[in-house]
């Protein structure tokens, strides 16, 4: 019995027994008792012990050695389950030097092109005149969106009064040229100098718009969807003083230039219109009016202008620096109040000048700015609100998808499949968002954002 008590003794050590004294543990609890020591001694088994010795040239156990090949059989399995649970390499998910994602990227864009080809062999003149109202529009959407994008970039929140300053442009455009009705009181100035003025008066009301509705509330409200919800109160305002002072009828506004002459039959400029003939495309007086030609042009220079000013002026570092990091800018002494006074102002310009180019394409009302507020809100998504070039070709596809695309195409397929072309013209308003709703589901940080960056 003393014996035997004895041996039940050391058989219920050997457990816990370190692996010279558990001659009889195998070589998997040997190792499953043995911390990794490089650790803490917080990881146990074949990633601890087995790393723990071969850093160190030790032998894992004498009881190992006294079956050669143990430690091998014993843990092959675990080491394949390692490699099984693995992701798989790179060269797996990615055809030759491409993506998955850019492929699909780059069939979608060829089935786009055929069907654009098609439609351009269909009918080219109406595809010449479709893709000159489609630049038009996205030109004036894309100033619409940058206006967004720099009061997001100094002050952290959405301005949704944006499209009623785009209202009052209008307003305002027509109140300073035109002596007679439809306009009160106007002040019957040069379009020119009419045009200066309304831009130096938006920009005064959007450094207003930021030291009543942005700025009190900024140091006060402890959630920044208050100052959202202010930005929207603002634009009621103005809708309603406009009402008030011009009236609900709709107006007019008087054309910047009636363009005149020809470039050899090629480009014609008559009557405020740009007619375009190519005879060798099939191309037979397909008509744009001068107004959207001098939008595209305006619009190319402003954007431009932006850029350097983003890019190469002590104002838009500051900016920029602003929208990496507003408390580190702040400890650096970028002034965000000057920031975001500059920036309300000049957004309000960018707003004004979309009034007045818009205005002379067809009568307006008190909604004109509202759908271009709207479309200037996808492009920033389709942009992904970081850069101005991304932000202006997410406007430029938007444009082209509502004229072009839902002008065209559209229709061109419906009547190739027997329906009726009219019905599809209907819906074509509602494509730009049809388009931004499927980018932000494939990429939510949109066509030209960051993965990961939260807006």
């Amino acid at each position: 019995m003393p014996g035997s008590a004895a041996a039940e003794r050391r058989r219920s050590c050997a457990g816990h027994s370190s692996p010279s004294r558990g001659a009889a543990a195998s070589p998997r609890n040997v190792l499953d008792n043995r911390s990794d020591s490089s650790t803490g001694g917080g990881r146990r088994g074949f990633d601890g012990a087995a790393g723990w010795s071969r850093r160190r040239g030790e032998h894992v156990s004498e009881t190992v050695h006294e079956t050669p090949g143990a430690l091998e059989q014993e843990f092959t399995p675990d080491v394949e389950q390692v490699h099984a649970s693995a992701p798989p390499p790179v060269a797996d998910i990615r055809l030759g030097g491409w993506t998955k994602s850019r492929v699909g990227w780059s069939i979608t864009g060829a089935i786009f092109l055929l069907w654009a080809l098609w439609a351009f062999i269909d009918n080219s003149t109406l595809f010449v005149a479709l893709l000159g109202a489609g630049l038009a529009k996205g030109a004036v959407v894309s100033l619409a969106a940058i206006g967004f994008i720099m009061i997001m970039k100094a002050t952290g929140i959405a301005n949704f009064a944006q499209g009623d300053l785009i209202t009052v442009g209008g307003y305002l455009g027509l109140w300073a040229t035109s002596k007679v009705a439809p306009a009160v009181d106007g002040l019957g100035l040069s379009l020119g100098l009419g045009y200066l003025l309304v831009l130096g008066l938006m920009f005064v009301l959007g450094v207003g718009i930021e030291r009543v509705a942005y700025a009190p509330l900024s140091k006060r409200a402890h959630d920044v969807h208050v100052v959202v919800i202010a930005t929207l109160g603002v634009a009621i305002i103005l809708r309603t003083i406009l009402g008030m002072w011009q009236g609900t009828n709709p107006r007019f506004l008087q054309s910047w230039f009636n363009l005149g002459g020809s470039l050899d039959g090629f480009l014609v400029f008559k009557d405020g219109t740009l007619t375009i003939s190519i005879g060798f495309l099939g191309v037979d007086n397909a008509v744009i009016s001068a107004q959207r030609v001098v939008i595209m042009v305006v619009t190319a220079i402003v954007v431009l202008a932006i850029m350097a000013l983003f890019s190469r002026t002590s104002f838009g570092r500051q900016v920029r620096a602003i929208a990496a990091d507003r408390e580190t800018a702040r400890m650096y002494g970028v002034k965000a109040s000057r920031l975001s006074m500059l920036s309300f102002g000049i957004s309000a310009m960018l707003a004004g000048l979309a009034g007045i180019m818009i205005g002379p394409l067809g009568s307006f009302d008190l909604s004109l700015g509202f759908s271009y507020m709207l479309l200037g809100f996808a492009a920033a998504v389709l942009g992904g609100f970081g850069s101005i070039g991304g932000t202006v070709l997410g406007a430029l596809m938007i444009g082209l998808t509502e004229e072009l695309f839902g002008g065209q195409m559209v229709p061109l397929l419906v009547e190739k499949l027997g329906g009726d072309p009219v019905d599809a013209l209907r819906y074509r308003s509602v494509l730009p968002y049809v388009l931004m709703l499927v980018v932000i589901a494939v990429r939510p940080q949109g066509l030209f954002g960051r993965a990961g960056k939260r807006l």
